[in-house]
C-alpha cells in the first residue's frame, strides 16, 4: 500500500506542477480536480500489481537475507508453515 500510495502521489504531483507551468496564470480549477480525481483513483489500480510485486521481492530479499534463515536446514524452515518451503 505504501509503495502504490507513494507512486500515485509522485504521478499527481508530476501533473500538478506540469498543469500549473503550462496553465498559469488561468487556472482550470474543474478540469484539474477531475484530472486529479482520475489519478487518485486509476493509477493505484494500474499500478497495484506491480506494487505488489515489488513489496514480494523486497520481502524475499529481507526475510532470506537473515544469517539465522541460512543457518537452519530445510525441516526446520518448513515447521510452522505447512512445509511449503
Amino acid at each position: 500500500m505504501t509503495i502504490n500510495y507513494v507512486v500515485t502521489a509522485f504521478v499527481w504531483l508530476a501533473v500538478l506542477v506540469t498543469w500549473l507551468v503550462v496553465d498559469l496564470p488561468d487556472v482550470q480549477v474543474a478540469a484539474l480536480t477531475i484530472t486529479s480525481l482520475a489519478i487518485a483513483g486509476l493509477v493505484p489500480l494500474w499500478f497495484f500489481p506491480h506494487a505488489k510485486t515489488i513489496w514480494a521481492a523486497i520481502d524475499y530479499l529481507v526475510y532470506r537475507s537473515t544469517p539465522e534463515y541460512a543457518t537452519r536446514d530445510a525441516a526446520e524452515r518448513a515447521q510452522g508453515n505447512g512445509g511449503r518451503y
